[in-house]
């Protein structure tokens, strides 16, 4: 589906949320990470963070796999890659926004462990993973 940046997305049947994609996550930008999936996948890791229930009380949390391997998302300032999403609200119309979580270097950037742990139960990431995540440690993921 073709869709415009800077404009909300209205996502229904799949979610009952809409989503913002916004050009400042799709050009390099100085302290900003930025998505180098299709703006096709960047939608479609939202919709997934959604009707999964990868979402704490802050933020919806995404990742997309492919065969055994998470796809890399995207890059932050230092070219790194990334391969989890952060989702959050704009403010309280219910619309979303996200980008390339850089959980190493930014500690709002690591997922709740709940989510974490359902990554795990759903055979995504492995154990080991959990704890590199949650203390912001290089890992293979």
């Amino acid at each position: 589906m073709p869709y415009e940046l800077d404009r909300d997305i209205d996502l229904t049947p799949q979610t009952t949320a809409k989503y913002y994609v916004s050009s400042a996550h799709r050009r390099i930008q100085r302290h900003k990470s930025r998505w180098t999936v299709t703006i096709d996948k960047e939608v479609e890791c939202f919709i997934d963070s959604q009707t999964k229930s990868w979402i704490d009380a802050t933020a919806s949390w995404g990742i997309i796999q492919e065969g055994n391997n998470l796809l890399v998302l995207g890059l932050n300032s230092q070219n790194e890659e990334l391969k989890i999403a952060k989702f959050i609200a704009k403010n309280n119309d219910g619309v979303w926004h996200g980008y390339p979580a850089d959980f190493n270097r930014k500690i709002q950037d690591r997922p709740a462990m709940s989510i974490l742990q359902s990554w795990r139960t759903h055979g995504h990431i492995e154990k080991h993973h959990i704890t590199k995540i949650r203390q912001g440690k290089e890992c293979n993921l």
